[in-house]
C-alpha cells in the first residue's frame, strides 16, 4: 500500500511558564487552577480587555506575593492613587519577582511607576497635605516581626 501526502497543516500551541513564589520564597510552577488574571478574571493565555492578541504585548508580570496578572491589567491598577501601590489580591506592596525572566522587559516600566508615585507623595509633602498621607501608608502586616 502506498500513501502520498498531498497537504500538511501545522498546528502549534503555546502557554506561559508561569511562575509562583511560595512563603519561603522559592519559586514554584502555578496551580491550574490560577490561570486566571486576578483584575479582568480573563486567561493568562488570552489577551487583557485592553489588547486584541494575547502573546509579547499583552505579557504576564509575576508578584513576589505570589499573584500574577497581566502587565497592562496591573499597570492600570498600581497606577491609580487608590491602590496605594498594592497587589489587589492580598494588599501587599506590589513588587515584580526578582530571578525570572517573565519579568524582565517590565522591571523599567514599574519602577518607573513607583517613581511616579514617590513623585506624587513629595508633593504632598510640599503642599503639607499630611492628612492624604496617612491615607497612603499601608497597614502593618501582622505575619511580619518587629525587632
Amino acid at each position: 500500500m502506498k500513501v502520498e501526502l498531498k497537504e500538511v497543516h501545522a498546528v502549534y500551541s503555546w502557554s506561559w511558564d508561569i511562575p509562583r513564589s511560595t512563603n519561603d520564597g522559592s519559586i514554584v510552577e502555578a496551580d491550574d487552577d490560577e490561570d486566571v488574571c486576578g483584575i479582568c478574571r480573563a486567561s493568562y493565555h488570552a489577551p487583557c480587555p485592553n489588547c486584541k492578541y494575547p502573546g509579547e504585548s499583552c505579557a504576564i508580570v509575576a508578584g513576589k506575593c505570589g499573584h500574577n496578572f497581566h502587565v497592562h491589567c496591573i499597570s492600570r491598577w498600581i497606577d491609580t492613587a487608590t491602590s496605594k501601590g498594592l497587589c489587589p489580591m492580598c494588599r501587599q506592596k506590589f513588587e515584580l519577582l526578582e530571578g525570572i525572566r517573565l519579568n524582565d522587559p517590565h522591571k523599567t516600566h514599574f519602577k518607573e511607576i513607583e517613581a511616579k508615585r514617590f513623585r506624587e507623595i513629595q508633593e504632598q509633602i510640599e503642599a503639607g497635605n499630611y492628612e492624604a498621607l496617612e491615607e497612603e501608608i499601608p497597614p502593618i502586616q501582622e505575619d511580619v516581626e518587629m525587632s
